[in-house]
């Protein structure tokens, strides 16, 4: 009897293991980099139904584009060309040690920005939830180093292509929140 309580107590232990793993939040800029899906930022040249969760585009697009992996302060750049866009990253961490993955993808035509939380192994975009009057007519700077993104004004240029324009403020990041500070 006391074998198979031992048993399966060791196999309880296993199963609680193996469930952890597979639920186990990411904590650094490259964990959050190999788990962010394509919608959010699309690498060229993945063939999903050839490679699982894009793992080999993942790896050429760092060892070609990757420029800044500063894990230390959770920060991440990389470059592009033509077809494929660049990529910026800052993580943001909360009082509960959750994270805040800020995303920036620049390309031809402009540039997009998302604030981002992964939970329960899935993504949400929870911009307008966590940024004062977050719009997609602004362009948010993403620091490495610090707390402070700057907000910038996006400005047509021609044809639908948008640039940085004017800085119009700064969003602090206060207790797991930005605020915004003008």
């Amino acid at each position: 009897m006391r074998k198979t309580i031992l048993l399966l107590a060791v196999c309880f232990s296993i199963l609680g293991v193996a469930a952890d793993a597979q639920t186990k939040q990411p904590r650094t800029v490259r964990e959050f980099f190999n788990l962010l899906p394509q919608k959010y930022f699309t690498l060229e040249g993945c063939q999903p139904s050839k490679d699982k969760n894009c793992e080999r585009a993942r790896r050429e697009y760092i060892e070609t584009f990757l420029e800044v992996e500063d894990a230390a302060n959770g920060f991440w750049k990389s470059g592009c060309d033509g077809a494929q866009s660049c990529l910026t990253m800052a993580l943001f961490k909360r009082p509960n040690q959750t994270y805040v993955v800020a995303v920036q993808t620049e390309f031809e035509m402009g540039s997009e920005n998302y604030f981002l939380e992964y939970k329960n192994g899935k993504w949400f975009d929870i911009s307008s939830q966590i940024i004062p009057q977050f719009s997609k007519n602004n362009f948010y700077e993403l620091p490495q180093k610090g707390t402070t993104v700057g907000v910038f004004k996006k400005n047509a240029v021609d044809d639908g292509i948008t640039e940085k324009g004017e800085k119009l403020y700064d969003l602090l990041w206060e207790n797991g929140k930005f605020v915004r500070q003008n």
